[in-house]
């Protein structure tokens, strides 16, 4: 399959006849829907295995994007590690905090799945393409370029053994982790939260990701390797199943009140939330029980974005927490700049101060700062009584650890403060 590249700079009314694409005289509303899509991590897979199978990377998803839009009557055309897919479809019906149509929302999903779902292997080297999509406007009175339209994060490699030797252990690990997904052995588990000063009052649970290993009927959870992830550029794709999950569990369950993690790599008001945020600002009973929390394991880059979805999670009707504050990237920024609802104090704080006055008093100080942001601060880490009058001496608002997990039976649904 050949395909034909666009060019530098191109027109509208050129590029809709290059592309066969046509608008719909005298109604502006009909204008063709435009989606550039793009591969942000073949230089990592080009540093990773060669240029030889990069290439192949590039032309299995341009051939994936070419048949999508074929099934969709629409047009595609790349443009080095980009495509920009063209679609007529019914005047668009923007949704207040999605920031586009329904149909848009479903045809951005459609794309991210089509395109980066399924690992590309050839011979023994696998990988897997990391996909971002985006809705343009194209002007026609200006130049017209894709690679400035586009504008993806581009995800650099890092010359060295090394980093080949822990990209390859991170692919090995995402292998792993899709395999799960897509057969149904990943699941997840729940924790409890409980108040702090009323009787241990269940107020929501935490939601965490589990795997069955193949052969075996136990679940062990794998929080501890997403980082792998994170560095592959690939735990969008995950944290967006957790946060599905959760919203058909919630349908399911109406007196549950849940929440889950998601990286700080995924707070953004992307294509990979366009769905899911219509999805909640259709169903509030089910937003308004969802508490989505960010987890700072990789650095927060851009606090204007991460606060725009923050925001838009709120708008919704959702609950936003700022997890494991205290240790990884979690920094006072953060709890200052995203106005976050909820602040969860990291476990290891607890630890430290069973024994030392100087750790309970660091403790005590950073609960203080944080119920001065926000109203509800969640000290993790609970596994004894001990530790349960720790953080209630600090000024923790609710608990969460083993203590409260011990004797759970599977999930229960509880109050809510």
């Amino acid at each position: 399959m050949s395909f034909n590249p666009l060019p530098e700079t191109s027109g509208l009314r050129a590029l809709f006849s290059r592309l066969d694409v046509k608008s719909t005289p005298g109604h502006a509303a009909r204008e063709p829907l435009c989606i550039v899509a793009s591969i942000t991590n073949l230089r990592q897979i080009e540093q990773a295995y060669g240029a030889t199978f990069a290439s192949v990377v590039r032309h299995v998803v341009f051939e994936r994007a070419r048949v999508l839009c074929e099934e969709r009557r629409g047009s595609c055309a790349p443009s080095g590690d980009h495509m920009l897919c063209i679609f007529n479809v019914p005047a668009p019906r923007v949704v207040q905090d999605v920031g586009c149509s329904p149909v848009a929302a479903i045809l951005l999903d459609r794309i991210l799945a089509v395109l980066g779902d399924r690992p590309i292997i050839n011979g023994s080297t696998i990988a897997f393409p990391a996909v971002t999509a985006k809705i343009v406007h194209i002007d026609d009175d200006r130049p017209f370029d894709l690679s400035v339209i586009a504008a993806p994060r581009v995800q650099n490699a890092q010359p060295g053994k090394a980093w080949r030797d822990q990209f390859m252990a991170d692919t090995v690990v995402a292998e792993r982790v899709f395999e799960a997904m897509a057969t149904g052995r990943l699941s997840l588990s729940f924790e409890p939260i409980r108040e702090a000063n009323r009787a241990g009052a269940l107020v929501y649970e935490e939601a965490l990701l589990s795997e069955t290993p193949k052969g075996r009927s136990d679940r062990i959870r794998i929080g501890r390797q997403l980082p792998g992830l994170e560095r592959l550029g690939l735990i969008r794709r995950v944290d967006r199943w957790v946060v599905d999950t959760v919203i058909n569990t919630l349908r399911n369950d109406t007196d549950a009140y849940i929440g889950c993690n998601i990286s700080a790599q995924s707070a953004t008001v992307d294509a990979w939330w366009a769905l899911t945020l219509l999805k909640l600002s259709e169903a509030p009973k089910v937003a308004q029980r969802l508490t989505v929390e960010i987890t700072e394991t990789a650095p927060l880059d851009d606090y204007a974005e991460a606060s725009d979805f923050v925001r838009a999670l709120k708008n919704v009707g959702c609950r936003v927490a700022l997890d494991d504050v205290g240790s990884g990237y979690s920094s006072f920024r953060s709890l200052l700049a995203l106005g976050v609802d909820v602040v969860k104090i990291d476990g290891s704080l607890v630890r430290h101060a069973r024994l030392d006055a100087t750790a309970h008093a660091r403790l005590t100080q950073l609960v203080s700062f944080a119920k001065a942001c926000v109203q509800t601060v969640v000290v993790e880490g609970i596994e004894t009584e001990t530790d349960a009058r720790i953080a209630q001496v600090s000024g923790a608002t609710w608990l969460q650890g083993y203590l409260f997990s011990r004797g759970e039976q599977g999930r229960g649904s509880g109050c809510h403060a």
